[in-house]
């Protein structure tokens, strides 16, 4: 059951993966992670009128009154809207960024 295990040792694990040159070999991709793996993800989005932003660090998620999504402020000042959110940090990095409206929902006290 997901909700009983810790996925610790998993991310560590594809973490390395994804760092690797030849991380793929250990794995079940038939190439690089970043060609096979990231890029048929963005291209997904991409082709259902998403936009894919990389390298882009978020310094605040700022809310509506019914403690939904308004926007993604950007630490270059930009500021992205969207129907629909999809971010990559590490836990701890959204930890910090998690809005003080969120931080009592139970769904985010599991990143305890």
């Amino acid at each position: 059951n997901p909700d009983e295990l810790s996925m610790q040792c998993i991310l560590i694990a594809l973490n390395r993966f994804l760092q690797e040159k030849h991380g793929s070999k250990m794995a079940f991709l038939d190439g690089n992670p970043p060609e096979r793996l990231c890029k048929p993800i963005a291209d997904h989005i991409k082709s259902l009128g998403g936009q894919v932003i990389l390298n882009s660090r978020i310094q605040k998620i700022e809310l509506n009154a019914d403690k939904s999504v308004k926007h993604f402020v950007l630490t270059n000042g930009n500021i992205i809207t969207g129907d629909a959110y999809v971010f990559a940090t590490p836990v701890d990095i959204l930890k910090l960024l998690l809005p003080e409206d969120w931080k009592e929902i139970s769904y985010f006290k599991k990143l305890d």
